[in-house]
């Protein structure tokens, strides 16, 4: 029974003191509220007024109030030019321009593109600068638009925008100078773009009067070249090696050539095939012996009558996964020619691994393919 008194006392003490803090706090106006009225014959006390406030700072100016004698804002210039209406396709970004550039002007809103168009225009005409647009829609990583990279096959040469999306896509053009291989290119690209003053930008709406002609331009890359390829890379000094031969694909002349065999390992979709876990199983695998596969293939072929009339050389190429054999060079993917090469090809396999008639003259299996092969990038690795 002692807890509950102990208990009462400590709460009885508590409030006790909060009722001194308070009266503390309120000073008389407590006192005036709890004590009684007493007969006097002195005056009232004057009531306590409150500090008059500060005066304000005559800078400060209430919101909602006119400022008498303030300047107006001033509004945006309206265009007082004819935008041109040429076609824009001859005039976008493609992927073969630079791979450094220079971003000399954005344009924004509805007459954006249109406005781009001049400030190219007279960049080609009147300074002789290499100036290209290049459209947000069409910018590559910032949608998944229909024929826009990286959405697009890799053989899509500039962004081919259609319905619907061509009319759902926000309108900002961006003007691109330059066609530079390397940085230092750019820089002195771009310390010549800031200098100039294009007059068709004064013609057009601007929205700070500071910012005349081109000199807040800056470096940028070609969005649509990778980035692999921006920057200078070490060559693999194992596929330099392996593609030394005679018959290496770096002295193919043409950008294209016709693959005919691809020599490489084994493969699997079971990831936990004991065969593959095996040392010895790797060792007997074909990829040791693609190198050489690939070369015998070529040197037979180069030799046999059927193949040296069509009149294209044989070239291989090597690297670390596999080993091509590829016939003929060509500089377009369309070439005519390349269609009555892959005909012959087709109608000399069964001949030449016919033992009966040929004597077998070829061991390895070979068929052309369907298509042409880009081997410029190939002949970059091993140069």
């Amino acid at each position: 029974m002692k807890t509950p008194i102990v208990r009462l006392a400590i709460f009885s003490a508590v409030m006790m003191t909060a009722a001194t803090s308070q009266a503390q706090i309120f000073g008389k106006r407590t006192a005036k509220t709890t004590a009684p009225a007493a007969e006097s014959t002195a005056p009232p006390a004057t009531p306590e007024k409150d500090p008059a406030p500060a005066p304000l700072d005559p800078k400060v100016v209430p919101s909602g109030s006119t400022v008498i004698g303030a300047t107006p804002i001033e509004e945006l210039k309206p265009l007082t030019m004819d935008l041109p209406n040429d076609p824009i396709e001859p005039y976008l970004l493609t992927k073969t321009i630079g791979p450094y550039l220079v971003l000399a002007k954005t344009f924004r809103g509805e007459q954006s593109e249109r406005m781009a168009l001049a400030l190219v225009k007279e960049l080609r005409h009147e300074y002789k600068l290499p100036a290209f647009i290049l459209r947000t829609k069409d910018f590559p990583g910032k949608s998944n638009i229909r024929g826009i990279p990286p959405t697009a096959e890799s053989y899509v040469q500039q962004a081919k925008v259609t319905l619907p999306e061509k009319v759902r896509t926000y309108d900002e053009a961006a003007v691109m100078v330059g066609d530079e291989k390397t940085e230092e290119d750019a820089e002195k690209l771009l310390k010549q773009v800031k200098k100039i003053k294009p007059k068709c930008l004064n013609e057009m709406p601007r929205l700070f009067v500071l910012h005349e002609g081109l000199g807040r331009a800056m470096r940028t890359t070609n969005p649509y070249v990778p980035a692999q390829y921006l920057f200078p890379q070490k060559k693999d000094k194992l596929l330099v090696s392996m593609n030394s031969g005679r018959q290496s694909l770096k002295n193919c002349n043409g950008k294209y050539s016709l693959m005919i065999a691809d020599f490489t390992g084994r493969s699997t979709f079971k990831t936990q095939d004991e065969q593959f876990k095996s040392l010895a199983f790797l060792r007997s695998s074909p990829l040791a012996t693609a190198h050489d596969d690939a070369e015998r293939l070529a040197d037979k072929l180069s030799k046999q009558p059927e193949i040296r009339q069509l009149g294209q050389p044989l070239f291989v190429y090597h690297d670390r996964t596999s080993s091509r054999v590829y016939i003929g060079s060509f500089d377009v993917p369309n070439d005519p020619r390349a269609v009555a090469l892959r005909d012959a090809m087709l109608a000399n396999i069964v001949k030449l691994r016919d033992k009966k008639r040929s004597g077998g003259a070829v061991d390895e299996m070979f068929a052309p393919a369907n298509y042409l092969t880009d081997v410029a990038a190939l002949k970059e690795k091993i140069k």
